[in-house]
């Protein structure tokens, strides 16, 4: 290794390091969002959270579109932040979270390469790390790998410097509350493999005990995990037990035999991490063969080992180790990278080194760019989402986005797209809704199986269409010619019937739904046509009137008005 003393070392400048790797970052971002839109990869299910949460109020456990709470918050209290501020979900609000996560993650790696080794270090490591199809699907993405890899990046580092000084274990509780907040306890596993060097040391003759008080760390993660999962129970009761730790945790531990895929994760890696990833295996090589002399860098060498290796053979043995799984180890691999790169790169002058990493920022650029602005128009998702967005343009245009809807097989980031969530129903109920006497509106995929369900007299009217590769794939069907307002109109929501004269439905989140009357002779009926009890509030009046709470049996109506006849 070249003497640490040497002044090339020390450059880049932090602020200069940290404002390149910033533009690289703020460059992927941009190329990623002014590509085509995606919006049915895991978009709709953090999109319908985020509005859960900032129009149902659900912030203690938000519900996707699916009706499910099986992760915890904190990717989605984010991104309704970001909402708020905005005014609206979009792709940016649900990506932000996720791409200031991928900026922080460079920084850290920069910043600790450069404290335990040097700045060139730091730097080529949160280059690489960027420079990656990791960091570059990461930083638009609306799932929660990349705000967990940034949390047990958080976690390790606290659990070094605590391992280290005997201080600060804190720190390392609260960085793990806030990755078990983001997608489960694994985070603290996670964050915490790098101390399997503590007994590496140990048999190698140099121990360094784990040294410093753990109970007050311990007793506030428990406090901040253990009292969100209490309210959070409250609110959602056995469902939370049966998805988050059911399905969720205890399902992907036995959804296959273990190690079925034992080889898959690592070449998830060096596909992913590509080609950073040759490099930090020669490192990983050399740092098990050649361990440095000095204590200190020998430590931390072995803290990045345990965590990349230890984190590599739990996804080798899970029988759910889909490749996104692998990023929160990617740090630890850009790390050791970083390191190596900068041994290769000790010759080097400033200038050179300076050159080839903007050629690398160049070359890495165009070919994102070609990627997601030209490849990704292929993507049968980015088809169906820009169709998806035409039709919603015809809706807004014509009646507005809080237009009353049914919704039968399309897909469920449709209504989303027009900022509300609504479940589908059979073809079978849309059947009967549409054979009313009612105006009804229902949005269909399978035109033929519905037509099949339909009373023989009745009669359907296609008043609007989303065209698929110049071929109508989704129909808002109707038993009126037009699509426009009418008097009375009937949609289904959930187990409900509701029909609605000189009314608009204002809102429909979970057990609530808002009615804004139009006139003095507004009447809303209610019915719920399932066989189980249905326990629904109701605000009939605007955002100041009360909302009114009521459990109605099957087949029990509740009707509502602003006339006196109304109201009962």
């Amino acid at each position: 290794m070249t003497d640490r003393g040497d002044a090339r070392l020390e450059r880049p400048a932090p602020a200069l390091a940290l404002g390149v790797l910033a533009a690289v970052a703020g460059a992927l971002f941009c190329i990623r969002m002014t590509g085509p839109p995606n919006w049915l990869d895991n978009e709709y299910r953090v999109g319908a959270s985020v509005l859960d949460a900032i129009r149902a109020g659900n912030w203690i456990c938000p519900r996707d579109a699916l009706g499910n709470a099986d992760k915890p918050p904190l990717l989605t209290w984010l991104a309704a932040i970001a909402s708020l501020a905005t005014g609206h979900v979009t792709l940016f609000t649900l990506y932000l979270p996720t791409a200031l996560a991928t900026l922080g993650i460079a920084g850290l790696i920069f910043t600790i390469g450069r404290r335990e080794w040097s700045a060139r270090a730091g730097f080529l490591g949160a280059l690489a790390y960027l420079l990656s199809e990791v960091g570059t699907k990461q930083i638009a993405s609306a799932r929660w790998d990349g705000l967990f890899a940034l949390t047990v990046t958080l976690t390790a580092i606290a659990a070094f410097d605590a391992w280290r000084t005997g201080r600060g274990w804190l720190w390392f509780w609260l960085a793990a509350a806030a990755a078990t907040l983001t997608k489960g306890p694994l985070g603290l596993l996670l964050g915490g493999l790098g101390l399997l060097a503590a007994a590496w040391e140990h048999r190698s003759g140099t121990p360094a005990p784990l040294r410093g008080r753990q109970l007050p760390g311990i007793a506030v993660y428990l406090a901040i995990v253990g009292g969100w999962f209490v309210l959070a129970y409250l609110q959602v009761g056995p469902h939370l037990i049966d998805n988050m730790l059911g399905r969720e945790l205890l399902g992907h531990a036995v959804e296959h035999a273990p190690a079925r895929r034992f080889t898959k994760p690592v070449q998830w890696f060096l596909g992913n991490f590509g080609p950073w990833s040759v490099v930090a295996l020669a490192g990983l090589v050399r740092i098990w063969r050649s361990p440095s002399a000095d204590d200190r860098r020998r430590r931390f060498e072995r803290f990045l080992f345990c965590w990349f290796v230890g984190g590599m053979l739990i996804f080798s043995v899970s029988p759910h180790n889909a490749a996104r799984l692998n990023y929160p180890l990617i740090p630890a691999a850009a790390l050791i990278a970083g390191r190596e790169l900068a041994a290769l790169a000790a010759r080097l002058a400033d200038r050179t080194l300076a050159l080839a990493c903007a050629g690398a920022i160049v070359v890495m650029l165009a070919i994102v760019f070609v990627a997601y602005h030209h490849g990704k128009l292929r993507d049968a998702q980015v088809r169906k989402t820009r169709a998806m967005q035409q039709l919603v343009e015809t809706v807004r245009q014509s009646v507005g986005e809080d237009f009353p809807l049914t919704y039968v097989d399309a897909p469920v980031a449709l209504p989303l797209l027009l900022e509300h969530v609504r479940p589908p129903v059979s073809y079978e109920r849309a059947a009967r809704l549409l054979a009313g006497d009612a105006a009804a509106f229902a949005v269909v995929e399978n035109v033929r199986r519905l037509r099949a369900t339909l009373p023989s007299h009745a009669e359907l009217y296609e008043v609007a269409t989303a065209a698929l590769d110049g071929k109508p794939w989704l129909r808002v069907l109707a038993n009126r010619p037009r699509l426009e307002q009418a008097d009375p109109t009937a949609i289904l929501l959930g187990p409900l019937l509701v029909r609605m004269a000189a009314v608009d439905l204002d809102s429909a989140w979970g057990d609530e739904i808002a009615f804004r009357p139009r006139g003095p002779d507004a009447a809303v009926t209610l019915v719920n046509t399932d066989s189980a009890p249905a326990t629904i509030r109701v605000r009939f009046g605007g955002p100041e009137a009360s909302a009114v709470e009521r459990t109605l049996a099957p087949g029990e109506s509740w009707e509502m008005g602003t006339s006196p006849s109304a109201r009962r």
